[in-house]
């Protein structure tokens, strides 16, 4: 395994935290004379273990780091899917199909200038109290065909809605968790005053966590983060939503190339109708090898090879890696 620190090309803001590079953990594992590849990617405010967590977790043998068993995890479902000569989309029961691509604009970022330099087909504008209507009215006016969600991390109360009832107003596709991760009543409240979906992020921590959020009324899209639960969980959330008659958004950490292919193979199940899919290499100064996926600016089409895809390349992630160890032997034999 290896813990790599790429630089973000711009500082990413939003209503909690500001993050300058990305520190993950690439790990692999071999079986039947393949390999398999996974990654940590623990995002400040949004997991609650940090890469020091996730390293010490791999290299304990013990499961306590999230992000550290959703990287086994994706490990084990692309070794599985190589062995299987299936692309991993496929072996999660996903469908070919190409998927919009969606930049996520952070608060110090011009959104009309990152849909135009990427091509995006829509944007996750990041918003808080103060700093949310005048950006969307610009962003409709300048690109008023290109859809626009926004996401607020929690920073609004329930008495700054009539900010959430102008952008509404504006036409804004959906509102990602306006409200604290707690305040499932506050969402319930805010769909019935809002032609635009309510999302929730931030309480899907777990199929439990979907399933209060679900039973609260307090969402019509779902977010799905499979670096954040793993890829079984993310399977089971959404099987959750789908027969609760809602859709899930399939989502990121702004990882590597690795932990995109489980974002994007997640993002090509049933009831995915939105995502945050993107190159990693719009938002990371480096790259772990590539990607095959068939992409272009408007889509990204996964690849029909088997697993993620591709073959990450140690030599390209050298120049990143901060440490290097094996992973711990009770990590890999826990079953």
């Amino acid at each position: 395994m290896w813990e790599l620190s790429i630089p973000l090309r711009e500082p990413f803001v939003n209503a909690a935290v500001t993050v300058n590079e990305r520190r993950v953990v690439v790990i692999s594992i071999a079986g039947d004379g393949k390999i398999g590849w996974g990654e940590a990617a623990p995002y400040p405010g949004i997991t609650p273990d940090t890469a020091d967590d996730a390293w010490s977790t791999l290299q304990r043998g013990s499961v306590l780091s999230p992000s550290a068993a959703a990287a086994i995890e994706e490990a084990e479902a692309d070794l599985q899917a190589r062995s299987n000569s299936r692309p991993l989309w496929e072996n999660i029961g996903g469908s070919p199909r190409s998927i919009p691509t969606s930049v996520a604009v952070g608060l110090d970022d011009d959104p009309v200038q990152r849909v135009e330099a990427t091509g995006a087909a829509a944007v996750k504008l990041k918003i808080r109290p103060g700093n949310d209507v005048a950006r969307v009215a610009a962003m409709r006016g300048a690109l008023p065909n290109t859809p626009v969600g926004v996401d607020a991390n929690g920073s609004y109360r329930w008495e700054d809605r009539s900010a959430l009832l102008e952008l509404d107003g504006l036409g804004v596709d959906y509102v990602e968790q306006p409200f604290a991760a707690d305040d499932l009543a506050s969402h319930a409240r805010l769909r019935d005053e809002l032609v635009a979906s309510v999302a929730l992020d931030e309480p899907i921590d777990s199929a439990a966590g979907a399933i209060r959020a679900i039973e609260a009324g307090a969402c019509d899209l779902v977010v799905v983060k499979p670096s954040r639960v793993g890829l079984a969980a993310s399977r089971v959330i959404h099987d959750i939503a789908l027969v609760a008659g809602l859709r899930i958004k399939a989502s990121g950490l702004l990882e590597t190339e690795i932990g995109r292919a489980s974002t994007l193979a997640v993002a090509t199940l049933p009831a995915a109708t939105h995502s945050d899919i993107a190159p990693s290499s719009w938002y990371l100064a480096g790259s772990i090898g590539g990607s095959e996926t068939d992409s272009t600016s408007g889509s990204i089409t996964p690849s029909n090879n088997p697993g993620i895809g591709f073959t990450p390349d140690p030599e390209a992630f050298a120049p990143y890696v901060v440490r290097e160890a094996a992973i711990g032997p009770r990590i890999w034999n826990r079953r």
